[in-house]
């Protein structure tokens, strides 16, 4: 009987070894893969047919399911499944590596880069050659053209951006080009790159290699390099930034609370209100809300902090739901109170799922600390999910000017709430599914856009780059000292363009 077990176990080990190693995976074992993660968004998923039809997207599995016919490698069937996930542009559908495959041995593209204008430009280099400055303009990566990789970079992977919007995506992709550029592409230890030297006159186009670097040698070179740039302010902040006008940055750079065994988040409320009194305290006359980069949280929390300064009071969500299938992944058997509670939090919606019965909890605006002054919010692409609630529901009460690009949410709501990871059987690709569609509680008549749109478009330009200069900061004091807020109505513009 050991023996038995022994061989089993030694048999499962080669199986395992044999995936994990980057062995092909057969025409079944694809086609098992694809099927799996299919059927799985097709039970989950609330988003299926809301931004891409119906139709077109069983066209496409078919013809995603029909190309496998041959063994395929690991990396290349990764991006071949990409197209089925990305379909359903859906900025809380993520698409990841197996374990490991991203490990301590991973060498990463050497630059932190950004665009201004139509170039892209070198801000942060750890590769040894410390001629390539800030102001670097990078033109190709082994022969491809940044712009081309970095279009192809944002069009297979949709996290943080919903529907059709390009903000989020080229946010993200560019602020982690390094990380996304090791996902897609194959693994290599240098790269051939072209670019122009910062102010050279000649505007020379130069070439030469440049090994890629582990985690651990980026981490410690920025550390060497750049310690003195950096200028970090925690999240929920305030800092005075112009006392001659009064005015204030407040930092929210996510609604997540800080510690681990906090489930009503009453640091973060705790917190939250300490700002507001440092507001309070020194006369306050233009709040400055910075949302960039802020990838979202608890809804509880961007609740939180619109009672600061809503004018009555309000619900964030009109509508929750949840698929049939849902239930099955919140109710466990492992704990036996998971049952009742889902039961208290969810009834049927008469059409075979689920909605939630406490999506319209009312908040009320807080008194004693509520905010009467001008309020501006910094905003860009990376601006999502629970921060596009908060953006959504003060354009909604007329509050606020919006200061930068659009957001990377949508202006009705999102899929998110809960998430099921699920794991493909053969590859072990894994793929986060949102279980729940949050319907935000606005009159879609009060859009501006898909997304929320500023009321004024700041962009970087080279001197923002090469000074490293907060440039929609810079923007919004500019506007402060000029008098300028919102005014409405604003121009509409469509909701939603499908492809």
């Amino acid at each position: 009987m050991k023996q038995v077990i022994a061989v089993c176990l030694i048999t499962l080990f080669v199986q395992l070894a044999g995936v994990v190693s980057g062995q092909a995976l057969t025409p079944s074992e694809a086609r098992e893969d694809i099927e799996f993660l299919k059927r799985r968004l097709d039970q989950l998923h609330p988003a299926i047919g809301h931004y891409t039809p119906r139709a077109r997207y069983e066209r496409l599995y078919d013809s995603l399911y029909n190309g496998l016919n041959t063994s395929v490698d690991y990396l290349r069937f990764f991006r071949h499944v990409s197209p089925l996930v990305s379909a359903l542009k859906d900025g809380h559908t993520n698409l990841n590596h197996r374990r490991s495959y991203i490990d301590k041995h991973t060498r990463y593209f050497p630059f932190f880069i950004r665009d201004a204008g139509a170039g892209y430009f070198v801000t942060h280099n750890v590769s040894a050659d410390t001629t390539l400055r800030r102001g670097t303009e990078l033109l190709t990566i082994d022969g491809r053209t940044v712009a081309s990789i970095h279009q192809e970079l944002m069009e297979n992977d949709r996290s943080g951006s919903d529907g059709d919007n390009l903000t989020g995506r080229r946010q993200w992709s560019l602020h982690q080009f390094a990380d996304y550029y090791a996902a897609w592409f194959p693994a290599v230890d240098s790269l051939t790159i072209t670019y122009r030297l910062a102010n050279d006159p000649l505007r020379l186009i130069r070439q030469t290699r440049i090994p890629c670097v582990t985690l651990q040698q980026f981490r410690a070179t920025m550390q060497k390099r750049y310690s003195h740039e950096t200028e970090y302010h925690s999240n929920l902040s305030v800092r005075v930034v112009d006392t001659l006008s009064r005015t204030a940055v407040l930092r929210v750079s996510t609604f997540m609370g800080s510690k681990r065994h906090d489930p009503f988040q009453l640091a973060y409320k705790r917190r939250l209100k300490k700002a507001f009194r440092q507001i309070q305290d020194q006369n306050i006359e233009n709040l400055v809300v910075d949302l960039q980069h802020n990838g979202g949280g608890m809804v509880l929390n961007s609740a939180r902090l619109l009672q600061y300064w809503m004018p009555e009071k309000f619900t964030i969500m009109q509508r929750e739901q949840l698929k049939k299938a849902a239930r099955a992944e919140l109710v466990t058997r492992w704990n036996p109170f998971s049952a009742l509670q889902f039961s208290m939090q969810y009834k049927s919606d008469g059409r075979g799922g689920f909605s939630s019965r406490s999506h319209k909890r009312q908040f009320r605006p807080r008194r004693t600390l509520a905010y009467k002054g001008n309020l501006y919010f910094l905003m860009n692409g990376a601006s999502f999910s629970a921060a596009t609630s908060v953006l959504a529901k003060s354009l909604d009460a007329g509050v606020g000017t919006f200061v930068g690009e659009a957001c990377g949410g949508a202006y009705w709501g999102d899929f998110a709430g809960h998430f099921k990871t699920v794991t493909l059987p053969n590859s072990r690709i894994q793929v986060r599914i949102p279980l729940k569609k949050l319907t935000h509680a606005v009159d879609l008549e009060r859009a501006n856009g898909f997304t929320v749109e500023p009321d004024y478009t700041v962009g970087r330009t080279y001197d923002d780059l090469l000074d490293n200069r907060d440039y929609t900061l810079t923007k919004t004091l500019e506007l402060i000292r000029r008098g300028f807020v919102a005014r409405k109505p604003m121009v509409v513009r469509p909701l939603q363009a499908s492809r």
